[in-house]
């Protein structure tokens, strides 16, 4: 018969074996510090709720002793009966004498069955503690996005307001030199003067439209990197082969060049650009496209680059500038000249226009065309800047959803190469 103290010292035993039996088991694997730091816990295999619940039923089987009678059934019908008849008379003796044990035995099974019902709600809880958590940190990191937002549009203002506040300073100066001269007459030059102003006037706004339309400098960048490989394949960028680039803007791509160890000159006729790139140590100048190229000498450059810049002007502009950049490059050197791609239909119904100063769509294979005739040979074109695929519908093998999702959201730029023979 087991005694409450007996039980005790039973169950403390039993820890102490356990323990042993452990220490015993990790001596003999011979583990060194320098695998114990290697060692993976995933790869331990715990008991699932199952296994524990099919062996605590196992045990109260084998608990509740001095209770089950064996049937006997294969014994012939007297021993049946003699053996059944000592068989009782010994288990009511030892169910005196096991009473206790086997109140301990189930007391202790109750005890580990509640502990894992325990456990159970534990993590029942636990999982719905974490869901909440992380339907609130997901709520939180959405709200930060919105808040990111809306301190870059409000960083985009703040520039906006210096660009402008600074233009603002310039014409007023002016006024005051003119004033301080008492100037009675405005002459040709004055008359110039002033329309280069007027020309100007929309420079801040132009440079606030690109930061919250045309998207982070950062974000151009990875963008404009597909053309690296295409200028290093045709060996320009050196010293007596460098690049412009017409309507450099922010200066993205002619800070590529510059990372990439290439010549660069940026040319743009927005002065607050011109003021920006010139802040990131970039080499950029103030002027209107055709009239540079003209000044300068045939035969001088490695390549052009223009990067939405040819839709802002006219059909005849195109046509003279193209010539003038194919004479200015040398023999070998290449034009890539990108823009807006109409055949995406929310690009050519919507987007384009939503840049006031853009002129009209320019389709592909014109522009290929247009190149050919002015003397550029092996044209290609680049179809770039597609939706993400999140944007798409499911396809599902569907022919009619392909086309939808290449008219709607494939690219939405594509850029043309041509080389001077």
């Amino acid at each position: 018969m087991v005694k409450s103290e007996d039980s005790k010292n039973y169950i403390e035993d039993l820890k102490k074996r356990i323990r042993k039996k452990v220490m015993t088991d990790q001596e003999s694997k011979n583990i060194d510090n320098s695998i114990k730091r290697r060692y993976d816990p995933s790869s331990i295999i715990l008991p699932t709720e199952d296994d524990f619940y099919s062996n605590i039923n196992k045990a109260e089987q084998n608990a509740d002793i001095g209770v089950t009678v064996p049937s006997f059934n294969k014994l012939f019908l007297l021993k049946r009966i003699i053996y059944r008849w000592i068989t009782k008379f010994l288990f009511k003796i030892l169910k005196v004498i096991t009473i206790n044990q086997r109140n301990f035995n189930l007391s202790v099974l109750d005890t580990f069955r509640s502990g894992i019902d325990d456990h159970n709600n534990l993590k029942l809880r636990f999982a719905e503690t974490k869901t909440q958590f992380d339907t609130r940190i997901i709520e939180l990191k959405i709200k930060q996005e919105q808040q990111d937002i809306e301190i870059s549009k409000l960083n985009n203002m703040i520039n906006y307001l210096k660009n402008s506040l600074v233009q603002l300073e310039q014409r007023t100066d002016n006024i005051s030199e003119d004033t301080g001269k008492g100037v009675k007459k405005i002459d040709k030059r004055k008359l110039k003067d002033l329309k280069d102003e007027v020309n100007h006037n929309l420079d801040s706004f132009y440079v606030f439209l690109e930061d919250n339309l045309r998207g982070s400098s950062d974000e151009i960048k990875k963008r404009l990197h597909v053309y690296l490989p295409v200028i290093k394949k045709a060996n320009v960028g050196l010293k007596d082969s460098p690049i412009l680039d017409i309507g450099c803007g922010r200066g993205e791509w002619l800070e590529l060049l510059k990372d990439a160890g290439l010549y660069a000159k940026g040319l743009d006729f927005n002065r607050v650009m011109i003021e920006i790139c010139k802040k990131q140590g970039l080499n950029a100048v103030e002027g209107e496209a055709l009239s540079f190229l003209k000044g300068l000498p045939s035969s001088s450059l490695g390549a052009v680059t223009g990067f939405h810049f040819i839709e802002h002007y006219g059909f005849e502009f195109l046509v003279e500038l193209l010539k003038e950049i194919l004479r200015v490059l040398k023999s070998g050197g290449l034009v890539i000249l990108e823009t807006p791609n109409p055949s995406n239909i929310l690009v050519g119904s919507c987007n384009f226009y939503v840049d006031p100063t853009h002129n009209k769509p320019l389709p592909s294979p014109l522009i290929k065309l247009v190149l050919e005739s002015r003397g550029f040979s092996k044209v290609k074109i680049m179809c770039l800047n597609p939706y993400e695929d999140d944007f798409k519908i499911k396809e599902n093998g569907s022919e009619t959803s392909k086309r939808f999702n290449d008219y709607f959201y494939g690219p939405q730029d594509y850029a043309v190469v041509g080389y001077k023979i």
